[in-house]
């Protein structure tokens, strides 16, 4: 191939991974099965399969929670994964009837933080907040990039 052909491959994955647009991809998983789905994928069988991963259309961040708690002298550690909650519903007027609205709101930074709750809790919850598909595996990168660097890596060696 040409050196034209190699740089416009460069370039288009370099493009893919800045400007990711359409629905964000994250892992989903819970800690305990809720009342109503009990199907729920639990964190404790998380291994990075397809089952776990869910689209996201309506949020810009993926959302990782660690929970600490010590309850009868018995340390508990759970984990969950999701996408970030950012849709906002409301209701606008046009046309002199009501229509739902639906906006992405952007509330969240990326990185972690722990509740400080001055040792009031018996319970340590630390919420993290990441941009990029399925960053949430645990990792503090995006899970696609050391393909997109093999990629470049490979390309340039031909």
């Amino acid at each position: 191939m040409e050196t034209t052909t190699y740089l416009s491959v460069i370039l288009l994955i370099i493009a893919e991974y800045i400007f990711n647009v359409g629905a964000i991809q994250c892992y989903r998983c819970m800690f305990a099965p809720y009342i109503y789905d009990s199907n729920a994928n639990l964190c404790k069988d998380f291994d990075y399969s397809d089952k776990f991963i869910v689209d996201c259309p309506y949020s810009t961040f993926c959302t990782k929670k660690n929970s600490h708690a010590v309850i009868s002298d018995v340390l508990i550690n759970g984990t969950e994964r999701d996408c970030a909650l950012q849709k906002l519903t409301t209701q606008k007027i046009r046309e002199g009837k009501w229509h739902q609205a639906i906006e992405v709101e952007e509330p969240y930074t990326e990185g972690c933080k722990i509740n400080s709750d001055k040792g009031l809790r018996t319970a340590s919850i630390e919420h993290c907040y990441c941009r990029g598909d399925l960053c949430n595996a645990g990792y503090r990168y995006n899970a696609l990039f050391p393909i997109y660097l093999f990629t470049i890596i490979l390309v340039c060696r031909l």
